[in-house]
């Protein structure tokens, strides 16, 4: 896909990558949304982790490894924004050049609690593929404290990489995505007891059972056909565990197929029990 560039800004005659979906619609910066950009609201403690637009735009539209887009309702208001960068390493990690992070992401506080940044971050990894279609690897970096924010990441489907005590404003987590790895954005995980059932499109596709002791939650069944349902069930987890279960700190599961397990981050943490994986949920 050919887009026009004129003196690092977009050209008005350049192409424009666009999503559309059921609440949203995601577009590269036009022009137009300036005023809208200008009048974008974040509440005060949502300042302490984000920049407003208007104070990152212009330097994005001047670097040819930015892409700014717009998120916009189907009222046609700017309900988001965020930065594409290419080629952008972080301090304090070390990731691979050929990356594209997600950079400066907002939702504008007056349009805040309708689901916008849920289907958002669900559809992000779509975007960027349009956007980037060379590129494989999508990170982005949340502060630690900001727990709203990275419980979201993870539940779209975001694999929590590394912590960095130190970064530039504090505690920071570092978030990575692969965009040709196996993945389901619609995945649901829904409680019925203690079986969570697994909905693609509205229609169960498989399930897991827990057992809780303590503050450990034992996986003891896993059943799907689909493995691109069961990589993006286990990167959900996590998240979902801690919202429903506040006691479990761990979840652990016995099996003798790890690899899926150990690409969502569960580890072996006893030589002894080689079959035995676990995954820290709260840290």
């Amino acid at each position: 896909m050919q887009r026009r560039w004129s003196g690092g800004r977009y050209s008005p005659g350049g192409i424009t990558v666009e999503y559309k979906g059921s609440q949203i619609d995601i577009v590269q910066y036009n022009e137009k949304y300036r005023a809208q950009l200008e009048s974008f609201e974040l509440e005060e403690r949502q300042l302490i982790y984000s920049s407003l637009p208007k104070e990152v735009l212009d330097e994005g539209l001047m670097d040819a490894n930015r892409r700014p887009c717009i998120v916009l309702n189907k009222e046609g208001e700017v309900v988001g924004f965020f930065v594409l960068h290419q080629f952008y390493q972080h301090e304090g990690y070390d990731t691979p050049i050929n990356a594209v992070y997600v950079r400066s992401l907002s939702i504008n506080a007056k349009l805040q609690g309708s689901g916008y940044g849920t289907e958002i971050m669900m559809n992000i990894p779509t975007f960027v593929q349009t956007v980037f279609p060379d590129f494989e690897n999508l990170y982005l970096v949340v502060d630690a404290e900001n727990q709203a924010a990275w419980n979201l990441y993870e539940r779209a489907g975001f694999l929590h990489l590394a912590t960095n005590p130190e970064g530039p404003l504090g505690k920071e987590r570092l978030y990575y995505l692969d965009l040709e790895g196996k993945y389901v954005s619609k995945l649901r995980l829904v409680q019925q007891g203690n079986v969570i059932i697994l909905e693609k499109d509205g229609e169960a596709t498989g399930h897991i059972k827990l057992e809780i002791e303590g503050k450990t939650a034992y996986i003891t069944a896993f059943e799907t056909a689909d493995a691109a349902v069961r990589e993006s069930a286990l990167r959900q987890l996590a998240t979902f565990v801690r919202k429903t279960a506040a006691e479990v700190e761990q979840l652990v599961v016995r099996t003798d197929e790890p690899e899926d397990y150990l690409n969502a981050n569960f580890v072996h943490m006893d030589q002894q029990e080689p079959d035995v994986l676990t995954k820290l949920i709260r840290y």
